[in-house]
């Protein structure tokens, strides 16, 4: 042990103040507990593999590194020295919380103990880590199914120094970077995989970057500051150190070498310290008689000149970085507390929205009826238009359910109105045009929204497919004659010995062909409300339950199958109604039947009366007309028995067609729309609800709500990260 004992101060050197060790140490807790997700004040050690880091490192902490490329560090490892009592070094390993769960496994109980560590205990203690990390310690090292290892893991060798003459110190060495393969060992994939580590590990402003480089190269080629620069653009938080300037032989060499240290060159803020390694013959030199030799390297020309500058040497590289990473903790303490209460809220959340945990019936259906709850109380709100009940509505107006079917439904009575008749009726005030005017904009624009609603939504779920095979069909058109002419064709093929009577045989006739477009339209206003029923079931759905699997589960396992068959039921229950509605007799209570009736046939003698007279003298515009005895007899032209039927038909069938279509649209609204599909029993929006969770027996509970493994593996990382940033805070605190 001797020979790598630490360089800890005589007695009569000063020693860090209390307050210091306190802050270091809590820092050195804190990257225990959340070193992996919160950016820590930390020094970080990076340099090529050619570089002489580990001499850098071994001198700082008194750990002799491997130098063989076998053994070369294939990993981040964070040294810390404290002042302890008892002499002790603990070895263990901070698992990547990235790692696959069996990765994970293998390092958590890793650990190891020493009262020394020798070279030969140290490389076998990298081949150790290697193993339990999974990862290549020689050429073309194979698992168990003789896939080659990987050569470098993201999991962290913490490595811990305790003694009575230890300054409390920690670093961070990150893989060296190379540029060549070695032939069983290293790939071009680890290449890259060095590169984003060390990357990774100097992007964050509370890191100081220790950027290491032979004094034999000019620093301003290489490449490790090129990556600082992109890191840290100022330049504020890199340090450069120079290592082995005895291998600087000209004189143009050296004196690059000191310019930079005496800050002629470069653009560092830190500036540039120079150390004189060990050689690759000193392997029997203590660290001691090392840095005795740096001293008198250093204090020879023409090197001397750097004596003043106090950086020169490993002893003034240790004491400033040590200061730096001192102000740097103290500067970012308030914003790590900040940082730590944020995160600890967020992790929290998290664990909250995953609710307990699911590993018994029990557990499993207050999982789901939770969900249904809160289902059901979204679908009343979506219901009863409150619409400020929940976020949700503000930003997605598709879910403002009510709304979209109250459209829905103003579009199919307009649509009814304009098109449900296959001819138009006849006005008595102007024969041969159709008593309704002119479609409003409005209401063509109520007709295009409907349809391109109902096509994207289709078009969005596959599986209604199927429940609206019944549109492949067209509307019917048979429009091939005027209503009067098809009213005395049908009378003249179906008339016996009757002396003008109308039976409801003729009426039912008529009634069926002239609503003959009533099928198409209703079933396709029927698809309209379940496309947006089920576009909102889903998408609320997806809300309440943030387990992709679970939902996958309920949605396809359960409650698709019971979606369709109430759709089904609400399109046979249209289809019942238009049977009903077309295929029985005509039958009617409503008075408005017999007054239209009358109304159309007043209107008609008020037509024929204001024809056969004329206005009054003095009076022609003021509608008053005389008649005289002579000009009522006009009054009683006969009719043939056919134009008779036509014209009386024509008044039955108009009032009652009227009547039935007002009558059919308010039962459709209140049976299909409302009944089936919003408010019934068995509508599609009351299948998710408690009745249905109390109903699933052990196997569908299993099968619906159970945790697979990745959500019991995310929900045990939530659980570790909230006991791990609550102990953080504590001790940011003052209180651990």
């Amino acid at each position: 042990m001797a020979k790598f004992a630490s360089m800890g101060k005589s007695a009569g050197e000063d020693q860090p103040a209390h307050g210091n060790l306190s802050i270091l140490t809590k820092v050195d807790k804190l990257r225990e507990l959340i070193g992996t997700r919160i950016a820590l004040p930390q020094l970080v050690v990076v340099g090529d593999q050619s570089s002489g880091k580990s001499s850098v490192l071994e001198n700082l902490t008194g750990f002799a590194f491997p130098r063989d490329a076998e053994l070369c560090t294939r990993y981040a490892t964070q040294i810390t020295c404290r002042r302890e009592t008892q002499e002790s070094i603990s070895v263990s390993i901070m698992v990547n919380p990235e790692a696959t769960p069996d990765s994970r496994a293998r390092v958590k109980d890793f650990h190891r103990t020493f009262t020394e560590l020798s070279p030969d205990n140290l490389a076998q203690l990298f081949k150790e880590a290697n193993d339990a990390m999974g990862i290549s310690s020689g050429s073309n090292d194979t698992d168990s199914d003789g896939f080659t290892l990987p050569a470098f893991s993201e999991h962290i060798l913490k490595i811990e120094k305790l003694g009575p003459n230890e300054e409390h110190f920690t670093v961070i060495d990150v893989p060296g970077i190379f540029r060549q393969e070695t032939l069983g060992i290293t790939t071009e994939n680890d290449i890259a995989l060095v590169m984003n580590m060390v990357k990774k590990y100097i992007q964050d402003s509370r890191t100081i970057v220790l950027a290491i480089m032979p004094s034999n190269v000019d620093p301003a080629t290489q490449e490790i500051l090129k990556l600082a620069k992109k890191a840290d653009p100022t330049m504020t938080r890199t340090m450069a150190v120079l290592t082995k300037p005895d291998l600087a032989i000209e004189k143009a060499t050296q004196q690059i070498a000191i310019d930079h240290v005496l800050g002629k060159r470069g653009d560092l803020t830190l500036g540039y310290y120079v150390v004189k390694n060990r050689g690759p013959d000193d392997g029997d030199m203590t660290l001691e008689q090392g840095q005795a030799q740096e001293r008198m390297f250093f204090a020879s020309a023409p090197w001397s000149i750097l004596s003043h500058t106090g950086r020169a040497g490993i002893g003034c590289l240790k004491q400033r970085v040590r200061d730096l990473l001192i102000d740097l903790i103290r500067k970012e303490f308030p914003k790590l507390k900040a940082d730590v209460s944020k995160e600890l809220s967020v992790v929290r959340a998290h664990h909250d929205e995953m609710g307990p945990s699911r590993s018994d019936q029990h557990t499993q259906r207050a999982y789901l009826n939770r969900m249904s709850e809160a289902f059901q109380s979204l679908t009343r709100d979506a219901l009863n238009a409150y619409y400020t009940g929940d976020e949700i509505f503000s930003h997605q107006h598709d879910l403002r359910l009510i709304t979209r079917v109250v459209e829905a439904s103003e579009g199919y009575a307009q649509d009814m109105l304009r098109n449900g008749h296959m001819r138009p009726f006849l006005s008595n005030n102007n024969d041969g045009v159709d008593e309704l005017g002119e479609t409003s904009r409005e209401e063509l624009s109520l007709y295009h929204r409907n349809d391109a609603d109902f096509y994207e939504i289709a078009q969005k779920y596959p599986e209604l497919e199927e429940t609206f095979d019944y549109l492949d069909c067209s509307k019917t058109d048979t429009r091939d004659c005027g209503i009067m002419e098809y009213i005395e064709e049908v009378y003249n093929s179906s008339r016996g010995q009757d002396l003008g009577a109308v039976g409801n045989g003729l009426l039912g006739t008529l009634f069926k062909e002239q609503s003959n477009q009533w099928e198409f339209i209703t079933l396709k206003h029927t698809s309209v409300i379940i496309s947006h029923v089920h576009h909102f079931i889903s998408e609320i759905v997806k809300l309440i339950c943030p387990d992709p699997r679970v939902y996958e589960e309920l949605w396809n396992g359960y409650l698709l199958d019971e979606l369709k068959a109430s759709y089904r039921r609400a399109i046979d229950h249209a289809r019942f109604l238009l049977r009903i509605e077309r295929e029985g007799l005509p039958l009617t209570l409503n008075r408005s039947f017999y007054e239209h009736i009358q109304k159309s046939r007043t209107d008609r003698l008020i037509q024929a009366v204001t024809k056969l007279g004329i206005g009054m003298e003095g009076h022609p515009d003021d509608g008053r007309i005389t008649l005289n005895p002579s000009m009522l007899q006009n009054l009683t032209i006969a009719k043939g028995n056919a134009a008779h039927i036509r014209e009386q038909m024509h008044d039955i069938l108009s009032s009652y067609y009227e009547v039935a279509r007002e009558r059919f649209i308010d039962v459709v609204y209140q049976q299909v729309t409302n009944h089936c599909l919003l408010t019934g029993d068995k509508s599609p929006l009351k299948i998710f609800n408690t009745e249905m969770v109390l109903g699933l027996n052990e196997e569908q509970l299993d099968m619906i709500a159970a945790e697979d493994s990745p959500v019991k593996q995310r929900r045990d990382k939530l659980v570790r990260d909230i006991e791990n940033f609550a102990e953080a805070l504590k001790v940011l605190k003052g209180s651990r």
